[in-house]
């Protein structure tokens, strides 16, 4: 399988994530996305307003990935 290399800003820091090896991705009713490090012990909330470049390459990635949205129809360049 490819690798998906994606990189956001996340409390002061900055992540490179290869979204091939997240095993969980959570999508909250508040619009945010979860994520959890492959290591288990570091999740990340994603806002589409704060990383809207990692939150709808993610949403893409899933979509992609799993053949159907993850939790709604919303993308981050729709609540704009």
């Amino acid at each position: 399988m490819d690798q998906h290399w994606i990189k956001l800003s996340y409390e002061r820091d900055t992540y490179l994530i290869d979204l091939n090896r997240i095993s969980t991705f959570v999508w909250a009713k508040n619009g945010r996305l979860i994520v959890w490090l492959p290591d288990g012990k570091v999740r990340l909330i994603i806002h589409p307003k704060t990383n809207p470049d990692a939150y709808q390459e993610i949403l893409d990635y899933v979509q992609k990935t799993v053949g159907q949205p993850i939790g709604c129809q919303l993308s981050a360049k729709s609540e704009t």
